[in-house]
């Protein structure tokens, strides 16, 4: 396997356990704050993009310039979104929920 193949793999892994983590916070109520702090992390994230674009640093730095031009392919989506499912599932048949709900 290539980096390639293994980015996509590790953010999946992540992500499904992050959405299981914020998601038994909010339906047993003591979880309030990952999910403010996640979108809040995401605000922050596009908000300092729009800066950034706005005063055309990606002219000044070509790193900038990589980076706003990176956009992942269908298939680097689509392993890291079913990699994330599975990973839910699992955590959700190991804390004890049935895997339909």
């Amino acid at each position: 396997m290539r980096l390639g193949d293994m980015l996509p793999l590790g953010m999946g892994l992540m992500m499904g356990a992050m959405g299981m983590w914020m998601l038994h916070g909010a339906l047993t109520g003591d979880g309030g704050m990952p999910g403010a702090i996640f979108i809040l992390a995401h605000v922050a994230v596009v908000g300092l993009g729009a800066l950034a674009a706005a005063f055309g640093l990606h002219r000044r730095w070509p790193a900038l310039r990589r980076i706003r031009l990176h956009r992942p392919s269908l298939r680097h989506a689509g392993v890291m979104l079913a990699v994330a499912l599975g990973t839910a599932m699992v955590i959700h048949v190991i804390h004890g929920g049935p895997p339909w709900t």
